[in-house]
Order: C-alpha cells, then sequence, then structure tokens
C-alpha cells in the first residue's frame, strides 16, 4: 500500500458546501447542442420527457434503462442525487444513442467505513483516523456516467454501428457541453467518473482517466438442467449439501412471502431499518436509498420486481429484493436482523432463494452484486472484474489520483469457493 502526503490546501479546493437537493432545478434542456458535423446532443431531467425516443435505441426488455426503473429512481433518488438523461441524434439517422449521467456530491468521509475490520491495535486505529482526515477534505460535485444504485454499464448506449471509440468520444463531449449547463444551476462539477466496465478499450491512456476498482461482481451461471433447486443441490459437493440443509433446517420457523405493494408501504420503516444495517456494513458507500425507495420501486415495476419478506412471529426479521431484466435474475438490496442472522442463517438463506427464484424464473444467471464475495462464492457464485474510471477537473489534484485511491479504498481478503462437483 501506497502512503501519501497532500497539504490541505490542495484538497481545500475539492471543498464544496453546497448541497445538490438544495439546488433549484430549471426547465428541461430540450435544445440541440452540435457535437460535430453530424451529431447532436439534448439534455432531459425527466424520463417522463423523452420516453418513446428513448425506448426506440436502448435493449428491449432491459429493466435498468426502461422507464419504470428510472422514474422510480426520480421519485426517491438516493441521497442528493440529480439525473441528467442524454439522446444523441443525427438529422439522417435519427436517435443513434444515449446517456445516462448521474450527478452526486461524493463525500468521502461518510461513504467509507474507516473502521470495518479493523484490529484494537494502537497503529490500525491511527491509520483509520489519518485515512478519515484525509477523505473528509474530499467533497466534490461528482458526474456519473452509469447508475450507482446498480452494479453494471448502465451510462451509455448506441446502435450497432456506432464505433467504440465514436460512443466515448460522444459521451465525453456531451460532458463537457453539460458542465457549464449545470453550473449555471449552481453545481460546479469537480470530477466525471465512469461505471462498471468490464475492460478498458473505451479509456485510452491519453484520456487522462485513472482506473480504479472497488471489488469484483459476483454471478451464479444456472445450467440448462437445473430445473429445481433439487438438481442444484443435486450438483454441490457433500460438504456444501450438509451446509446448505443445515441453513434451511436454522430458518424451518422464518415465514417467507412476497409484499405486495401495499405491504412495502406498511412495512416501509422496518425494511428500511433493515436496509440500513446491512448498508451500514459496506466498507464502501457511496448513497444511502431513501426510506420510501422500494415503495416507489414496486409501483412502477410491477411482476418485474419481488420484495420477499422473512417474518418469524409476524416480526419483520429480514427481506431481499429481486429485479427480473431480459434473461438475467438481479439480487438488489437486502437487509436483515443482525439478532437473527446467526440463529437462522438468514443471509445464506437468502442466497439460496436467490438461486431457486432465478431457477423457476429460468434465467441464464443471477447477480448476487458486489460484497460478502466468499460466501457468494460457496453458493457457486463467480467473480467479474469491473472497471471504473476517474478523472478530477483540476490537474494538479488529478495528479495524486492513483495515490489517494491506493490509500483509501478498502481492501478485502477472501478465498474463492467452488460449491460444484
Amino acid at each position: 500500500m501506497s502512503s501519501i502526503s497532500l497539504g490541505s490546501s490542495i484538497f481545500d479546493v475539492l471543498s464544496i458546501s453546497t448541497d445538490i437537493s438544495s439546488v433549484a432545478v430549471s426547465q428541461d434542456q430540450s435544445f440541440l447542442f452540435p457535437i460535430d458535423d453530424s451529431v447532436s446532443v439534448q439534455f432531459y431531467k425527466s424520463i417522463d420527457v423523452i420516453v418513446d425516443r428513448w425506448q426506440t435505441v436502448v435493449p428491449k426488455n432491459n429493466t435498468f434503462f426502461g422507464r419504470a426503473f428510472l422514474k422510480a429512481l426520480e421519485l426517491a433518488p438516493p441521497s442528493d442525487a440529480q439525473y441528467r438523461y442524454a439522446l444523441f441524434s443525427t438529422e439522417e439517422q435519427g436517435d443513434i444513442g444515449i446517456g445516462y449521467y448521474q450527478i452526486k456530491t461524493i463525500r468521502l468521509d461518510e461513504s467509507i467505513r474507516f473502521d470495518k475490520d479493523i484490529s484494537g491495535s494502537k497503529a490500525s486505529r491511527i491509520l483509520a483516523r489519518v485515512k478519515k482526515s484525509v477523505a473528509s477534505r474530499f467533497r466534490a460535485h461528482t458526474l456519473v456516467v452509469g447508475n450507482l444504485t446498480l452494479t453494471g454499464n448502465y451510462g451509455m448506449f448506441f446502435r450497432d454501428y456506432i464505433t467504440v471509440e465514436k460512443k466515448f468520444s460522444l459521451v465525453e463531449q456531451s460532458l463537457e457541453i453539460l458542465k457549464p449547463q449545470l453550473r449555471k444551476e449552481g453545481i460546479k462539477v469537480r470530477g466525471v467518473i465512469y461505471k462498471d466496465f468490464l475492460d478498458n478499450h473505451l479509456m485510452s491512456e491519453e484520456s487522462g482517466y485513472t482506473k480504479f476498482s472497488v471489488q469484483p461482481t459476483m454471478k451464479v451461471d444456472i445450467r440448462s438442467e437445473w430445473k429445481t433447486i433439487e438438481d442444484y443441490v443435486s450438483a454441490m459437493k457433500s460438504k456444501y449439501r450438509v451446509r446448505m440443509r443445515s441453513a434451511r433446517k436454522k430458518a424451518i420457523d422464518i415465514q417467507k412471502r412476497v409484499l405486495s405493494v401495499s405491504e412495502i408501504d406498511s412495512y416501509k420503516d422496518e425494511i428500511f431499518r433493515l436496509y440500513r444495517y446491512v448498508s451500514d456494513q459496506a466498507g464502501f458507500n457511496l448513497f444511502i436509498l431513501k426510506y420510501n425507495y422500494f415503495y416507489h420501486l414496486k409501483d412502477q415495476l410491477g411482476d418485474k420486481l419481488r420484495v420477499t419478506g422473512y417474518f418469524l412471529e409476524d416480526k419483520m426479521v429480514g427481506f431481499y429484493t429481486s429485479i427480473l431484466s431480459q434473461d438475467a435474475l438481479d439480487a438488489h438490496f437486502l437487509g436483515y436482523d443482525h439478532n437473527y442472522n446467526g440463529s437462522h442463517q438468514l443471509y445464506l438463506n437468502m442466497l439460496y432463494d436467490l438461486v431457486e427464484e432465478g431457477i423457476e424464473q429460468s434465467v441464464s444467471h443471477v447477480d448476487m452484486s458486489r460484497t460478502a464475495l466468499e460466501i457468494k462464492s460457496s453458493v457457486g457464485a463467480t467473480q467479474t472484474n469491473l472497471n471504473l474510471y476517474i478523472k478530477l477537473s483540476s490537474k494538479a489534484i488529478d495528479r495524486y489520483t492513483p495515490k489517494l485511491l491506493d490509500f483509501l479504498t478498502p481492501k478485502e481478503e477472501w478465498k474463492a469457493r467452488n460449491p460444484f462437483r
């Protein structure tokens, strides 16, 4: 791990007192901004304004590019996020691509949990205080090409005939057009993040972005021969079958049921409390969901979203959410009461239930996202590394970005498991 020594004066440049949530929102910027001789871009603040045009470009049946999911985020934006929708078009071919940008005030001292997995040693405590002091000086409006509430690349999509180089160039130019528009609204963008790319083919060395990663995403591939959960269990090694049966036995008193939108509204306080407990355990977390997020999500997505509640003697002790998108099941957010997690193996049973749901839905795979890597691998998930790219507006500060990320990013030691024969 590299050390870093930076004077406070450098970080003072990044300090901002204005919250995005307090900035007045102007009308949609629906006029055309020319990018080059053939392509123009338009920006909007609501998916409802452009939904018909948007849906002609994005992949069919992709829930996360769809109007319902994006509208739910507008109705219950995590933390202080704002959104911008970009439509790229030409006179000859019409709409050729979209950009989805999230504007977020990133506060590293609130996003990184420095006391996580720290031993009681004096050196560890001192290091945690130093890291928190450094992180407290980073507070900046950041423009994210992508979706912070999801794992995966949901920041851009273009028609097939647009080359990779052209896509990146168009998005980059659109960001340079958008920044001064945001500045007029009182939002001075200090950095840009491109989120979750499988490789670095979009980001050349000349682009000026720093590549980094947090944790890999975990995915369970559903085998074609698995028609029931028993087929999944039969494919396991003996000790993992024993482990699953033990977990199921511990949860025998748990009642599980898929919640309706009215039940989600009724249990919203319990759901939020359980979500916050799990969220607060994460080593790195850029946002907090609104307490009514799951209600709006269910109200908008309908049957594409399941919120499954876990109850013990009529008390909600856990829940998990799953979203169907194309041929995949996405494990969205979850929560549980830590007082019952050990005794009833709540988290492990949720992972098994997600696999079972994926089999029932006949999907190709279940996306289990980041965190808790080892336990997810024990149910059959394998890792996929995703890259993020960041560039700060100040070149004087940006040159320290690689060392800063290395110093502050939490590291998780884990061992991959393979439960299958």
